[in-house]
């Protein structure tokens, strides 16, 4: 997520809901660093968890 988010301040002309004149909703919606971020929150809340508690079980057999 902290990748997307400095990739949208390095070159905030990729993020062009900053600037969307004649830009439709898809040109808006699917941009590099917002589906970075979006992938840093589907990580943290759908896969680390499980990771976690993997790691946790596995340290409590040894």
């Amino acid at each position: 997520m902290l990748g997307g988010v400095a990739w949208a301040f390095l070159q905030p002309y990729r993020v062009t809901l900053l600037h969307p004149h004649g830009q439709g909703f898809w040109w808006l919606a699917i941009e590099p660093p917002l589906l970075v971020v979006l992938a840093g929150i589907v990580f943290a809340f759908l896969v680390a968890p499980s990771v976690i508690e993997d790691l946790e079980t596995y340290e409590e057999g040894q």
